[in-house]
């Protein structure tokens, strides 16, 4: 009987610390742009994205034997009561073909993230910030080069 009862109290013990613990802000950040904000993006978790406050967002196929064409950081300073704008576009040769783009947010995220020319060589990245608020973040441009361009 003296088991049973430990047993019980070990049990309601774990449940309550599980309910009493919130989550991580990152974990709070994940799940808000997951449920909220950019439909089709993938949450990339890493350490390194947590240390800084950051999270990483993918669009796009992801494979082991992409190619990192084009990283670009883009930095715009807040504007008072208006929202400030970044776009990044890749003009690639011929035969590159862009199959994903990684997003690194510093907060807070963009309000509004746009991506056109996914497996084409020009893709064009678009952001706009929320009110009153900064943009910093940093794009990547993952992809592979479909053909030998070299003429005979």
């Amino acid at each position: 009987m003296k088991s049973f009862i430990i047993i019980a109290v070990l049990s309601a013990l774990a449940a309550c610390h599980g309910a009493a613990v919130p989550p991580s802000e990152a974990d709070m950040f994940s799940s808000f742009i997951q449920e909220q904000m950019l439909n089709g993006f993938t949450v990339v978790h890493s350490e390194e994205d947590a240390a800084l406050n950051r999270v990483t967002l993918s669009k796009g196929e992801t494979r082991d034997d992409d190619v990192l064409f084009f990283e670009r950081l883009c930095y715009v300073p807040a504007v008072p009561n208006d929202v400030v704008r970044c776009d990044v576009v890749y003009y690639g040769e011929p035969n590159v073909r862009i199959s994903r783009v990684s997003i690194s947010f510093s907060w807070p995220p963009a309000a509004n993230t746009s991506i056109t020319g996914l497996s084409t060589n020009v893709v064009r990245v678009r952001f706009v910030s929320q009110r009153d608020e900064h943009l910093h973040l940093t794009v990547r441009m993952f992809g592979k080069i479909t053909e030998d361009n070299n003429e005979s």
